[in-house]
């Protein structure tokens, strides 16, 4: 298997919501105190204006998250553990960091989150009535759901997703095999799914948490931990 190469372009993260009229953006309230906004890589940010275009009339997407600093990462990868302990009281420690590294990628190396780098974005839809459009089934388990071609799905909730699916794809961008909501640009794993020799966007990270405990649970500084350079 070739090595892919990290090559970044250099372009910048910018404000989605400058590129990308009425986006709705419902990132954790918490983030956004610090953050601001929703950013991803100009390229990336330009590409969804134009899937934009591809939702029917008064359909809009909702920013569930976007560029992630490194501290978000290792928040969400710990807390998808403990979350996997309550549904799955019986699994040992194993079974749930395999079922974890399934959902939610490492905050270092070449294989990092392609959140970290900007080029990756997690989507839902409004409609024109400004609800969500729904995508997901209470009847289904989170991993049953995320499936984007789950065949368990309602007739109904596949058609919404195709309109999602096909409005993404026509603009250039990569789904994920098992997070219908994830789509990138750019990112290593945009790279190694596209048989391209170089990913476009490396690891982009800010120093919003460095002197947060670390999610880890260690009681460090999170620069000290997980977050140390």
């Amino acid at each position: 298997m070739k090595t892919i190469k990290i090559i970044d372009n250099g372009e910048k993260l910018v404000d989605i919501k400058k590129y990308c009229p009425g986006v709705e953006v419902a990132i954790e309230k918490g983030r956004l105190k610090i953050e601001k906004t929703a950013y991803v890589r100009e390229g990336v940010a330009k590409m969804l204006a134009k899937a934009q275009k591809h939702l029917p009339k008064g359909w809009n997407f909702v920013i569930r998250d976007a560029w992630r600093p490194k501290f978000e990462q290792v928040r969400i990868y710990y807390g998808f553990i403990e979350r996997f302990k309550r549904l799955h009281p019986k699994w040992g420690e194993q079974r749930v960091l395999e079922e974890v590294n399934k959902y939610v990628a490492d905050w270092d190396g070449a294989e990092a989150s392609g959140h970290l780098t900007g080029g990756a974005i997690d989507l839902r839809l409004v409609g024109k009535n400004g609800r969500w459009v729904p995508l997901r089934s209470k009847k289904l388990t989170y991993q049953e759901n995320a499936l984007p071609l789950c065949p368990k799905l309602p007739a109904y909730l596949k058609r919404n997703r195709e309109i999602f699916f096909t409005a993404m794809r026509q603009a250039g961008f990569t789904g994920c095999h098992n997070e219908f909501w994830h789509w990138s640009y750019g990112d290593y794993r945009w790279a190694k799914i596209n048989g391209r020799a170089c990913a476009l966007y490396g690891v982009i990270d800010k120093n919003f948490y460095d002197h947060e405990l670390c999610p880890c649970g260690s009681g460090k500084k999170f620069a000290e931990c997980c977050g140390a350079k």
